[in-house]
């Protein structure tokens, strides 16, 4: 990746100025934020247009909560897509991997068979895209060659949370490839509202026609970057109804809004309709999987869920891998009418 900017991109571990000032905070939420001096004429060049900073008449105008740059650096870009980190630290686990063959080398005249091979793999772990905001804020502009900008990254961190240390280096990471500084404070907000920010409301809805699961799926929600929302979402549900879902699942929080069906109580799918970059099966419980939150989902031995990623043929492959599933359940559920487009059929 190409380095956008003129400042120092990241850092590889967590850096001793922001380790002293992490040991001075008493308390459990923190914020990640720094101060910097700009000079008025890098705003009026546009080198912070990227964090909602420009220039109107004199004065120096912040815009609001920004999505990071996704080229700003590799934080960014883990932030805007996800991240997939292979564990070679964890023991292997075995793997599954279902497709359909043609019988006796003729599928038109003989029908098809689903088939399945297993090995030993590596476990990833997998990290959806964090939803990370900068704000800008100007703290002192008083007409001068440079302006004093607050930039405060949200949403905060929690010492509890999992893996502190590596979410702390990742947030930080991503204040300092899109501003060129960084660092870290103690958070003035609740609990209660560190909470709210993290954790998903999830509805459960009936099965019912198309129509009426694709209107309870949308309720008012339309995240702005999802585009041909509603389209999207009813072509889901066509391709899970044929597998006759059990419940229809929709979940929203402050950094995502997820849908999906269930098929037993340990299989799921699902996606962010934020990101829509992939699709996930969970296969755990699924009454305890809903309780986590947002940033704890996901972040588990890959044994326990698949990804399928939004790459050309990712429809088969769901198709697929349900099959498998329910047919390890003793749910022989074939998708209705369903022909491969692999295929050409």
């Amino acid at each position: 990746m190409a380095k956008r900017f003129p400042w120092k991109s990241n850092y590889l571990k967590i850096p001793p100025f922001v380790q002293s000032a992490l040991n001075d905070i008493d308390g459990d939420l923190i914020t990640v934020a720094a101060t910097k001096k700009i000079r008025r004429r890098d705003i009026g060049a546009g080198q912070y247009s990227h964090l909602g900073l420009s220039m109107a008449s004199s004065s120096v105008v912040a815009a609001g909560p920004t999505q990071p740059a996704a080229d700003a650096g590799k934080w960014s870009l883990r932030n805007a897509y996800g991240w997939d980190r292979k564990r070679q630290d964890w023991p292997m686990v075995q793997k599954t991997w279902t497709f359909e063959s043609p019988n006796f080398g003729d599928g038109a005249r003989n029908g098809w068979t689903m088939r399945s091979w297993t090995k030993d793999v590596y476990q990833h772990q997998i990290f959806e895209p964090q939803g990370m905001t900068i704000e800008a804020s100007v703290l002192e502009d008083r007409g001068g060659e440079q302006v004093v900008v607050k930039f405060a990254l949200a949403p905060m961190l929690s010492r509890d949370m999992a893996e502190f240390d590596l979410m702390l280096l990742w947030a930080i990471n991503v204040l300092q490839e899109n501003t060129g500084v960084t660092g870290v404070y103690a958070s003035h907000a609740t609990r209660e509202e560190y909470v709210s920010a993290v954790t998903l409301d999830w509805q459960i809805f009936p099965p019912g026609t198309v129509d009426e699961v694709v209107a309870r799926l949308l309720g008012s929600s339309n995240p702005t970057n999802a585009a041909d929302f509603e389209k999207h979402v009813r072509e889901r549900v066509q391709l899970f109804e044929g597998f006759e879902p059990i419940a229809y699942i929709r979940g929203q929080g402050g950094f995502g809004s997820y849908f999906g069906a269930q098929f037993a109580d340990d299989l799921v799918v699902f996606e962010n309709l934020r990101y829509g970059n992939a699709v996930y099966l969970l296969y755990q419980d699924w009454d305890e999987a809903s309780q986590r939150s947002r940033l704890d989902l996901l972040r588990d031995q890959d044994a326990h869920f698949d990804r399928v990623l939004h790459t050309n043929g990712w429809q088969d492959r769901l198709i697929a891998l349900l099959h498998d599933k329910l047919f390890e359940r003793g749910l022989h559920r074939r998708r209705k009418g369903y022909r491969s487009k692999s295929r050409g059929q």
